[in-house]
């Protein structure tokens, strides 16, 4: 007798038309997307509002509680839950982000309910113990030890901060502050969990080798016990930004650390929300800036001056614009010179545009290498979560190439006028200067 299998769906066919969705009864939305190619399953979620849903008194709160979420529960020790993982060589871990707390964890397909049971476990019945919470509190003290020396952090606070404001979201520091984290106690890691991990934030894909029907029977029975909200979930603000430096206006300040060989710089400026309709132009407005090693940035200061080994440039937002940045590390004797360059280099970008050969040959290269973005089924889940959560689509995936080709000159010239205002930037260095 001829073993039946199920219909598997093909993988040429559209990822828009490949994913299955459903939404439970406490609001979360879950997206499952079958692909058989290896035994092993990713699972990915977004909880809306991480880092955002923290008040400034609280600095350091958001990060302390999803480093204890699988640090013991109600059920299982930490080194149950460790066991009970690597014997089985799955992985589970949690992280932060400005606007979301993410859960990532990945398995074997026959593991797939054993993974789904502790994510739910971890999730909705931590048990916070003492022990365990002055273990993760000295671990974020020793982290904020070493930020406090690391130049580029230093650099990149203090801009952010200058631009945004100290409280903003986008210019605290994750970890915290120590004077805040050593203060916080047992209960105000719950009420933390309590009001930013429930079902109406969520957003979840599961991507890889599963039975989506026993799938759903499992996401219901363990994400199904995340408590819902009584009103419409919020999703994290989208704030104007309010700081002196929205006028126009240079600002300029230094981080002074002790016997450092090199000075970090971070240039900061007014970002754009990931919501913007027609955010790619923005986006490639941003990579033939500084974006990649053949970028305007880099050809100036690594390839023309010889000031660096490399120069970035990035979009740092969500669904509130945070900001954008440009950073590198030059040599003490060399700052003012590539501050000079650096703001020469933004000044003609704005005002020559961008040509249409750096368009067409960043077009071929981010549509080319977009495909290996999705090697894993991590980033497959990412990226489409993404399109979800930025109003991008189902389709966003699939439509990627498609959008990024159809660029013109015009518009991503008017995006990087709109993106990028000179007297608008602030720039923070940190190190030790020649005096």
């Amino acid at each position: 007798m001829s073993e039946c299998k199920r219909d598997e769906p093909s993988r040429a066919a559209p990822i828009a038309e490949r994913v299955q969705e459903m939404q439970l009864a406490n609001g979360a939305r879950i997206f499952l997307l079958e692909d058989h190619t290896h035994p092993a399953t990713d699972l990915l979620g977004l909880f809306s509002g991480g880092l955002s849903l923290e008040a400034p008194g609280e600095s350091g709160l958001a990060d302390l509680t999803l480093g204890l979420l699988d640090r013991g529960t109600r059920q299982r020790s930490e080194r149950q839950l460790s066991e009970a993982l690597e014997s089985n060589g799955a992985e589970l871990d949690y992280r932060l982000m400005r606007e979301a707390a993410v859960v990532h964890a990945r398995c074997l397909s026959e593991d797939l309910s054993l993974v789904l049971e502790i994510v739910g476990e971890t999730l909705c019945a931590a048990s916070f113990p003492e022990d365990q919470i002055r273990l993760v509190k000295e671990q974020a003290l020793v982290g904020l030890h070493e930020i406090a020396y690391d130049t580029y952090e230093q650099a990149s606070r203090r801009a952010t901060a200058m631009l945004l404001g100290a409280e903003h979201p986008y210019a605290r520091e994750p970890l915290g502050r120590a004077e805040v984290v050593t203060k916080l106690t047992r209960s105000d890691l719950v009420s933390y969990r309590d009001r930013a991990l429930r079902g109406s934030r969520l957003l979840f894909a599961l991507v890889g080798d599963f039975d989506p029907q026993v799938a759903r029977g499992e996401l219901e029975r363990h994400l199904g016990a995340l408590p819902g909200e009584e009103e419409p979930c919020e999703v994290p603000p989208d704030p104007a930004i309010q700081s002196p430096t929205s006028a126009k206006g240079w600002r300029r300040e230094h981080v002074p650390i002790a016997d450092k060989g090199q000075v970090d710089l971070v240039f900061v400026g007014p970002g754009i929300p990931r919501t913007r309709p027609g955010f790619e132009a923005y986006g490639m407005a941003n990579f033939l800036l500084g974006g990649s090693f053949v970028s305007r940035l880099n050809q100036s200061l690594r390839d023309e001056a010889g000031l660096t080994y490399g120069a970035h440039s990035a979009i740092v937002s969500g669904l509130a614009p945070g900001y954008w940045f440009a950073s590198l590390s030059v040599d003490p004797a060399d700052v003012e010179a590539a501050v000079a360059r650096v703001r020469d280099v933004l000044h003609r970008f704005v005002d020559e545009g961008v040509t249409e050969q750096e368009l067409e040959e960043a077009k071929a290269h981010l549509t080319g290498t977009f495909p290996l973005q999705l090697e894993t089924a991590r980033a497959v889940a990412a990226i489409f979560l993404d399109g979800v959560r930025f109003g991008r689509g189902r389709d966003y995936i699939d439509r990627y190439r498609e959008r990024v080709a159809a660029l013109t000159r015009k518009q991503v010239t008017a995006a990087g006028r709109e993106l990028i205002d000179p007297e608008r930037i602030v720039l923070a260095s940190a190190g030790s200067l020649v005096t």
